[in-house]
């Protein structure tokens, strides 16, 4: 009688990224991805005006700050892909947030200029040499080889959501701070708004922290760096790839890009006419579409490859910065107003919700994750250095007019028309790799 043949091990479960434990790893990495950038550019985008006024800073002063941060992050992102790559992820997010929150207590003083820089540069370090690489990583992991599109897009959805959570909030203590008429707001009203918003921030970051720490896994062995050795080897290997310096291109267009969120309060004030309260609340709500933009592109990129997606994007984005150039300012004519910020911010939002897929579309191995984003952040993001200088300093050219933020726009809209070459050129790299 023949032997009975052994039975076929058990199929490897289905990928289900809606498993509870799963969707509590990429809640808490959408609430960390956004508190950490809380106290460094939220309370500047949603509450511009207000701020240079409490803290008697100049646009270029402001932009100055801007720089210093950009200047100190641009060399953390290259060297926190190495410590992506060696240490817990979940450590080096939570320890970040605590740090980032205990700086917004320096703002809570009222700080010096001088101060003020200090703050800002440590901020660079903070937000991101233990963290942003951590968090690219954890979510690529999330994704698994099929779903980078819908990973990414659902992190910066999320964060989006979680984004406009937190605006309602801070805008809210604001607007109760606030005289009922706030062109009235003296400089002691405006300060305490302020200084509730920070608070706000503050907090977030506190429970981002508990959130990793509790619900982040670690990822697997293949995907970290076995010593120091293999990382350095990593390094070598992504800054001779080609694929990695042109998504670094493309990430310098799409990033500077969004920059211009940070200018939408002062041009709604300043040109428009509009109160604080009413810019604030512009940006708030149009900053609400980054939810749908994000995960909206990123499920398409799933379906038709980042790249396709991230040239239309850019075109939805340059074509808002043009028509902000054209839009006359009219009390009627708000919805214009409304309308092209709208429209850049579900473009460059969704740019944002897809441009780390293109790691997965490249074929860049995931062992070489955190070196990768290292050496594409340390370029791409760049726009942190050159946009707020740039912009303070066309601003302060002609205070209270629109030339400058005209010229503002165009350039924006300039590397929008780049980030499209660029998208170009890498996929036409990625046919010629796959044809050989």
């Amino acid at each position: 009688m023949p032997e009975p043949s052994p039975q076929e091990p058990p199929a490897a479960p289905a990928h289900d990224p809606w498993s509870p434990g799963r969707v509590m790893t990429m809640l808490s990495l959408i609430i960390a991805g956004e508190a950490i950038f809380g106290l460094p550019f939220h309370i500047i985008r949603y509450f511009r005006p207000s701020f240079v006024e409490v803290f008697a800073l100049s646009q270029s002063e402001l932009g100055d700050l801007g720089s210093l941060y950009g200047i100190v992050a641009a060399v953390s992102y290259l060297f926190g892909g190495v410590l992506a790559d060696r240490f817990p992820v979940r450590l080096l997010l939570a320890a970040s947030l605590l740090i980032t929150g205990a700086g917004g207590l320096v703002l809570l003083t009222g700080p010096s200029l001088t101060t003020l820089k200090w703050l800002y540069a440590f901020w660079g370090f903070s937000t991101i040499l233990p963290f942003w690489a951590a968090l690219i990583k954890a979510t690529r992991q999330w994704g698994g080889d099929d779903e980078q599109g819908m990973a990414f897009g659902i992190l910066d959805g999320g964060r989006g959501l979680f984004a406009f959570l937190l605006s309602v909030i801070a805008v809210a203590l604001y607007t109760a701070a606030m005289p009922a008429v706030p062109e009235t707001a003296t400089l002691a009203e405006k300060t305490a708004a302020i200084r509730s918003t920070v608070h706000v921030y503050i907090a977030a970051c506190v429970a981002a922290a508990a959130c990793v720490w509790l619900f982040v896994p670690e990822p697997t062995r293949d995907a970290r760096g076995d010593d120091r050795g293999s990382v350095l080897a990593n390094v070598r290997s992504v800054v001779r790839m080609p694929a990695v310096w042109l998504q670094a291109l493309i990430i310098v267009a799409a990033y500077s890009a969004f920059k211009g969120i940070d200018y939408y309060s002062q041009f709604a004030v300043d040109v428009w006419g509009w109160s604080d309260v009413d810019a604030a609340n512009l940006v708030k709500y149009a900053a609400f579409s980054r939810a749908f933009a994000a995960v909206g592109a990123g499920l398409l990129a799933d379906r038709f490859s980042s790249s396709r997606v991230l040239i239309a994007c850019f075109a939805l984005a340059g074509v808002s910065y043009v028509a902000l150039v054209f839009a006359p300012p009219s009390a009627t004519g708000a919805w214009m107003l409304f309308t092209a910020v709208l429209t850049g911010c579900l473009g460059f939002f969704a740019l944002r919700g897809v441009y780390f897929a293109l790691l997965e579309e490249s074929h860049i191995p995931d062992r070489m994750t955190g070196a990768a984003v290292g050496v594409v952040s340390f370029l791409g993001f760049t726009p942190e250095i050159f946009m707020p200088k740039l912009g303070g300093w066309l601003l302060d050219q002609w205070p209270g007019q629109p030339t400058g933020f005209h010229y503002l726009y165009w350039f924006l809209g300039g590397a929008c028309l780049a980030g499209i070459l660029s998208t170009l050129a890498l996929r036409q790299l990625i046919k010629r790799q796959q044809a050989l």
